[in-house]
């Protein structure tokens, strides 16, 4: 019944979108150097991602069709119920980037990020492992969250150099770096992962295709991208945007790839 957890890879992948770019519009917008378009765009995009995340789960495994799938049915339900809450949230972040107070605004992203975090939580745990709390299942989404969310609004981000060039590249930069933070932590769990020897019965099967995207393309041509994203941006903003336009897309694989492996094995890469 391997197939019974797309639905739910799907919906997790948005909220990772989601809840990333929420994070990277919280720490951008607290430097108070990130252009008020940006947080308006990536509000927008984040909204969006947890709109589709709520559409997402009228058909999330539930009940025995859960168990057939080796869920945890009362973790399901209460990701749902985060999803609901933080498609709410995300709308009301959103709003708050159209008025001028700042701390309102620092507020409603901070409860969007905890609620954001419980949500990732829910998704971990719906997967039984052993333990069922794994430290490494339970870091794996939350990083994946700011490595996707992170890179894709750094991308968006590098659009205002086009109409402001003389826009200091310190955000983009800055941004940049948190991604390339998050991926080197999610190399550590998946590092560790291969070590505990979670990895070795699926590099068997046609799942070794999906490791095969998660490391090589997830993470190292990924972290290869930011990282050249980062270093260009000092000197030419649209060649950054342009790898951040890539390393979204090797991201986003990876991402899929991770949840895939994480639902069908239980292993946290």
């Amino acid at each position: 019944m391997q197939v019974a957890t797309l639905p739910l890879v799907l919906d997790v992948v948005l909220l990772e979108l989601a809840i990333g770019g929420a994070f990277l519009v919280w720490a951008l917008d607290r430097t108070r150097q990130a252009p008020a378009g940006f947080l308006k765009l990536t509000a927008a995009v984040d909204a969006g991602c947890g709109i589709l995340a709520f559409l997402l789960v009228p058909v999330l495994p539930r009940g025995t069709l859960a168990e057939s799938a080796q869920l945890h049915a009362p973790a399901i339900d209460s990701f749902a119920l985060a999803v609901t809450v933080l498609a709410v949230l995300l709308v009301a972040q959103l709003l708050t980037t159209f008025v001028p107070w700042r701390t309102l605004r620092t507020v409603v992203s901070l409860v969007t990020l905890v609620v954001g975090g419980g949500a990732l939580v829910a998704a971990a745990v719906a997967r039984p492992g052993d333990p069922q709390y794994d430290v490494f299942a339970l870091a794996a989404l939350p990083l994946g969250a700011i490595a996707l969310g992170g890179v894709d609004g750094a991308m968006l981000l590098g659009h205002w150099y086009l109409v402001t060039p003389k826009l200091s590249p310190l955000p983009l930069q800055r941004a940049s770096l948190i991604v390339v933070a998050a991926i080197v932590l999610q190399g550590v769990v998946v590092a560790v992962t291969v070590a505990r020897g979670e990895l070795t019965g699926a590099l068997n099967t046609s799942l070794a295709v999906a490791i095969g995207i998660r490391v090589g393309v997830g993470i190292l041509m990924t972290l290869a991208l930011v990282i050249a994203g980062w270093w260009t941006a000092r000197m030419n903003t649209q060649s950054s945007t342009g790898l951040l336009y890539v390393a979204l897309g090797t991201a986003l694989a990876g991402e899929v790839a991770a949840r895939v492996l994480y639902y069908v094995t239980g292993s946290a890469i």
